[in-house]
């Protein structure tokens, strides 16, 4: 016992700090002291947040903390998919230039995904109905604006959350703080080395020392620790996805009129795309774009110009942000997690992900004061693994797109650079071959399981949703389907059975905004 991490420092607040210290204080309690570090002239990221659905069962579940609790505390709303909006082509005026990434695996028939059936079916009758309509139950109950739950609490949608993240991080802190955490309020102005490179301790502005066993890095883009300390280089993967900013803003909404989506909408511009995430009373949107190709003014501009807003009366956060990840995420007995770690635009939800992730695997992986090589290059494995898989999942939104209409999108189209393991996923998927959970594992036990899930999140029903968005299929339906006719028979009736349960569904749920005025108590 002797060699046990006793105390442990954590560089930076916001969600990636008060995640780390609240998990890590849950699974050691009293046998680790836990000091986070925080600057309040510091700045924190986020115009509303947005997530993946398993937050709750990796995340909040560990803690202990109910859904509704924490929701309530967040002001959190629902998301139960991403819209995209203008991705195919310019912006039409009919507004119907759109597609889901819908939650979930898509239903099997004969161990084959429901999608494969739908592709037979639109070779065969020309039918053309859009795969998220045709193999799921929920897109037209976002068309509709209906919430996930029923008002007795029963859940009809796989969901994930809208919040502030910055009352996240408060609430967290404060349950942090609760369980012995210490706080201090202070910024680190110097990093002590050891002779053999690791970090001996910290000294702070107002003169404080911290010693510790473990420090972690959770400072944003800065990399304090693992970056500018350690040195550490950061491999940038700006030729792999070509935005490199932002320009944000919370926007105030009237729900009781317009009601609240139960989405994220990631709407295309001129050089990038703008996201909306609804919660009560506002929405949090940006427009993340490519400095390559226009300037902040400019982007700026035509931000304004999206949402009418009136540049003196509305605040707009300005960000800078690098793209890629570092060589290795935890380096000596410094490990990085959050921005510090690895980025990549939020056009997915990753950001979050990315923090809880990095958590999990650390307490998996963690060491004792001899730091065990071996612990420490898997648990850089994983974060490598996670951040290379998601990214090819982000590069399939931009080469697949048909616009051309700005030279932002020509270079998506044409001068991206595309991983080896992305090209061997984009033939696997021409051909017709799945990544398929096995046949008992619906979306609600999946996203529970946070070893399947961290393997492999992008599965094959998350391609399907884009690729079949953006018009790309596969060559053909699998074979096997010419010598299963009793089967293709079965899928009829899974599609009835969808169209079904969606008419049922439109009658008994309530509106996202009349759940959440329910949930937040609202007018009580």
């Amino acid at each position: 016992m002797g060699k046990a991490i006793r105390d442990v420092v954590i560089v930076g607040g916001g969600s990636a700090g008060w995640m780390t210290a609240s998990y890590i204080s849950k699974a050691f309690g009293s046998q680790l002291n836990i000091t986070l570090i925080e600057a309040d002239t510091i700045p924190k990221l986020g115009v509303g947040e947005a997530t993946i659905p398993n937050l709750q069962k990796v995340f909040f579940d560990f803690l202990g903390i109910p859904e509704e609790e924490w929701m309530r505390r967040c002001n959190a709303s629902f998301k139960c998919g991403i819209k995209f909006i203008n991705w195919n082509k310019e912006p039409d005026t009919a507004g119907n230039n759109y597609f889901y990434h819908l939650f979930g695996q898509v239903p099997n028939v004969d161990n084959i995904p429901l999608t494969h059936y739908w592709l037979h079916r639109q070779r065969e009758k020309n039918d053309i109905e859009p795969m998220q309509y045709a193999c799921y139950s929920a897109a037209p109950l976002l068309d509709e604006k209906l919430s996930p739950y029923m008002l007795d609490g029963t859940q009809a949608m796989s969901h994930a959350w809208h919040f502030d993240a910055h009352l996240v991080a408060d609430y967290l802190r404060e349950l942090s703080v609760g369980w012995g955490v210490n706080h201090v309020v202070d910024e680190v102005e110097h990093v002590e080395l050891k002779p053999d490179g690791n970090i001996a301790a910290l000294t702070t502005h107002k003169g404080g020392r911290y010693e510790a066993d473990l420090f972690i890095d959770c400072s944003g883009f800065r990399g304090l620790l693992i970056n500018q300390a350690l040195k550490e280089p950061f491999i940038d993967m700006s030729d792999q996805l070509l935005c490199d900013s932002a320009v944000a803003a919370n926007i105030p909404h009237d729900d009781e009129h317009n009601g609240i989506e139960p989405y994220t909408s990631a709407i295309a511009m001129k050089h990038g795309w703008t996201w909306k995430i609804p919660m009560l009373g506002r929405f949090g949107s940006g427009y993340v774009f490519s400095s390559k190709f226009v300037s902040r003014d400019e982007a700026t501009e035509e931000f304004i110009k999206l949402w009418d807003l009136d540049p003196n009366e509305i605040k707009l956060n300005q960000i800078k942000f690098r793209t890629g990840r570092n060589r290795r995420s935890w380096v000596k007995n410094c490990v990085s997690i959050g921005t510090s770690s690895c980025f990549l635009e939020p056009l997915e939800s990753t950001g979050l992900y990315f923090i809880y992730a990095a958590i999990y695997q650390l307490v998996k992986h963690f060491p004792d004061k001899d730091f065990n090589p071996t612990l420490i290059a898997r648990f850089n494995e994983e974060i490598e693994e996670m951040f290379d898989d998601c990214r090819d999942f982000i590069q399939t939104h931009y080469f697949t797109t048909s616009r051309d209409d700005t030279p932002f999108w020509r270079a998506n189209k044409h001068d991206l650079q595309l991983s080896d393991s992305l090209k061997h996923k984009l033939e696997t998927y021409k051909a017709g071959l799945v990544v398929n959970m096995p046949p008992t594992t619906d979306a609600s036990s999946y996203y529970g399981n946070f070893e399947i899930e961290f393997r492999n999140f992008w599965t094959n029903s998350n391609y399907y949703n884009m690729f079949a968005g953006m018009g790309w299929l596969p060559d053909n339906p699998l074979p096997k389907l010419q010598y299963r006719p009793e089967t293709i028979e079965e899928a009829k009736k899974m599609f009835s059975a969808l169209k079904k349960e969606t008419a049922e569904l439109k009658n008994k749920l309530p509106s996202t905004y009349e759940y959440l005025k329910k949930l937040h108590r609202v007018g009580v």
